[in-house]
């Protein structure tokens, strides 16, 4: 059969781009792909126009780049940007950026995280639009079917093999599901057998991975949830839900069990466990020994009406946001999500090769 016009156009950028693999993959040059909620979404959600779970109105992104809204749900970076940084890796792009193409996702890979995001399917499901972990890696397949068109498909699972994966998920499967009594699961479940399911479902999920070639990957696990400005302000006394912080540390156990016993049983696999859990707490309980002056209230907030959910246009910042641990009522500021990359990479054993860009320079081409 005659090759069409379309095919002939496509030969010279799959050769290009095989033998940029080739020559990358001699230097040593890889990419991350990430699999989150908004811990680590970078724009995913801004596309989702239906979702109620957006970082597309000012001030979030006022401390990046241009200082407009990014899809970050912070004033400055994520963990998973300040992690890759690092390491000397370069930032990878929404999945659903319109740019994205063969070119970039060689160069780059993709993020896949969404605000939101779960491991079970029905979390967040009253934010309407979300990617669960499953849709995620639903995505990802997308992805690698499209390499290995533009690639073949030898260069292209040696592409993927050499990539590190960083999945990061689970805390919205307690506060948007089994926290919340409108879910099912609040009333199926209790703490213990909530948590066993949450990794029983982890579990296929990271073999699926494994099985799409994933060699290299970290599992992130949870921080205090019960300390977010939200979970305070529910309490009549303001400080931490207890009940909710051991839900963390049980789910972090086992994951983090789960995730050993993974590395040693599939073939070829290092799969590691990143957490910071007790160096977090520790901030939150001592916020000035880390250069902090405030770890229970969020830096954006409206007046004295709370919790406003979300950092608004009527929002009024705090006059230094590198003295707050919390941006919203959800995540932490630039400066906190800085000291907890630099703590999970010290507890990896990770030596740090790359620059991390401050919370003001644009993320790497």
């Amino acid at each position: 059969m005659m090759a069409t016009a379309r095919d002939e156009r496509t030969k010279p950028l799959a050769a290009a781009l095989a033998v940029a693999l080739l020559l990358g993959l001699c230097r040593g040059d890889v990419v991350q792909f990430i699999f989150g909620d908004s811990l680590s979404d970078v724009g995913n959600n801004q596309y989702l126009t239906k979702s109620l779970a957006r970082a597309a109105t000012p001030w979030y992104g006022i401390d990046f780049g241009t200082g407009m809204p990014n899809g970050r749900f912070c004033n400055g970076r994520t963990v998973a940007d300040i992690v890759g940084d690092k390491m000397g890796l370069p930032r990878p792009p929404a999945f659903l950026d319109p740019s994205l193409d063969a070119d970039t996702i060689f160069r780059s890979g993709v993020n896949y995280a969404s605000g939101g995001g779960g491991i079970l399917n029905e979390t967040s499901s009253l934010f309407i639009q979300r990617f669960s972990l499953y849709k995620q890696i639903e995505l990802f397949q997308g992805t690698q079917a499209f390499m290995r068109q533009k690639l073949g498909k030898a260069a292209a699972d040696k592409f993927f093999g050499h990539a590190y994966y960083v999945v990061a998920m689970g805390a919205n499967d307690f506060i948007n599901n089994y926290l919340l009594p409108v879910y099912s699961d609040s009333w199926t479940y209790n703490g213990d057998t909530f948590v066993r399911h949450m990794v029983s479902t982890l579990e296929s999920q990271l073999r699926l991975l494994h099985a799409l070639g994933a060699r290299r990957l970290t599992f992130f696990g949870l921080g205090p949830m019960g300390c977010i400005p939200l979970q305070r302000y529910l309490t009549s006394s303001g400080g931490c839900q207890e009940s909710t912080n051991k839900l963390a540390r049980s789910f972090n156990d086992q994951a983090g069990a789960l995730v050993a016993r993974l590395s040693s049983a599939l073939p070829n696999a290092t799969f590691r466990f990143g957490e910071a859990y007790d160096y977090f707490q520790d901030i939150i309980d001592r916020p000035y020994m880390y250069g902090f002056n405030n770890s229970r209230a969020p830096c954006c907030t409206l007046g004295r009406i709370r919790p406003t959910l979300t950092c608004t246009p009527l929002s009024t910042l705090c006059k230094d946001r590198s003295k707050y641990v919390f941006w919203d009522e959800y995540h932490p500021t630039d400066k906190a999500n800085e000291l907890i990359a630099l703590e999970t990479l010290r507890k990896l054993n990770i030596t740090v090769t790359g620059v991390s860009n401050g919370p003001t320079a644009p993320p790497p081409s």
